[in-house]
């Protein structure tokens, strides 16, 4: 569905004159127990998370790992119910209303999704993916001054993260605006060569090329979101 052009010459100007923003503050406290749980499976880290839950119950980042874990593993109600945990221990926690937010929208649960992205902002204005989830939500349901904002907002945090570029290329794609699409995923690739994002933009990219070379009056294929 071709959307109205007036969103897409709003994105087409954040694309172009964005400033970067600050770098990434060094790892806090929180994030060290990432690092400790990286690399291991869902199931190992489920076990040893629930150790150190007995001796630390009201720690958020131990229910938000378990809900990482569990989510990683593919139980999405297990998930939800310890980032509920993490967010009701500690209501600034973003990280939680993010990934709740994104398991709501893998489930077509539109209106939750966006509750939990908007909780997200509330929590910590400063979250990048949770403006930038929250563009793609409501771009999903219409809302295109809104998706606007936030992906202003999500930009303007820092023009070189690779995720507010990605839905960008698919509001250009939707909007018939192919070679700008082109140009954000090939950011996408440059700002995080070896992500999953960027192997998802590169499929886009291939697609697109192909699709652009057709004869004239052939569909174009919808991205891979």
């Amino acid at each position: 569905m071709i959307r109205p052009l007036r969103i897409f010459l709003l994105m087409l100007s954040l694309s172009i004159a964005v400033p970067a923003g600050p770098l990434s503050a060094s790892p806090s406290g929180q994030d060290s127990l990432g690092l400790v749980l990286e690399g291991l499976a869902p199931g190992p880290r489920i076990a040893y998370l629930s150790y150190l839950l007995e001796t630390r119950k009201d720690d958020p980042e131990i229910f938000f790992q378990l809900g990482v874990a569990f989510h990683e593993g593919e139980m999405p109600d297990s998930a939800l119910h310890y980032y509920a945990k993490a967010a009701a221990l500690s209501p600034r926690f973003s990280k939680a209303y993010v990934n709740m937010g994104v398991i709501f929208d893998g489930q077509n649960r539109r209106d939750a999704a966006i509750e939990m992205f908007e909780k997200a902002v509330e929590a910590n204005p400063n979250d990048l993916l949770a403006h930038a989830h929250a563009a793609y939500a409501l771009f999903g349901t219409g809302e295109y001054e809104a998706a606007d904002a936030h992906l202003t907002k999500a930009l303007a945090i820092d023009s070189l993260d690779p995720q507010p570029h990605y839905y960008l290329a698919i509001f250009f794609w939707e909007g018939g605006m192919f070679k700008e699409s082109l140009v954000e995923w090939e950011k996408v690739v440059a700002y995080a060569p070896g992500s999953d994002l960027a192997d998802r933009a590169r499929e886009n990219i291939a697609i697109l090329q192909q699709a652009l070379l057709a004869p004239a009056g052939e569909d174009v294929p919808p991205p891979r979101p």
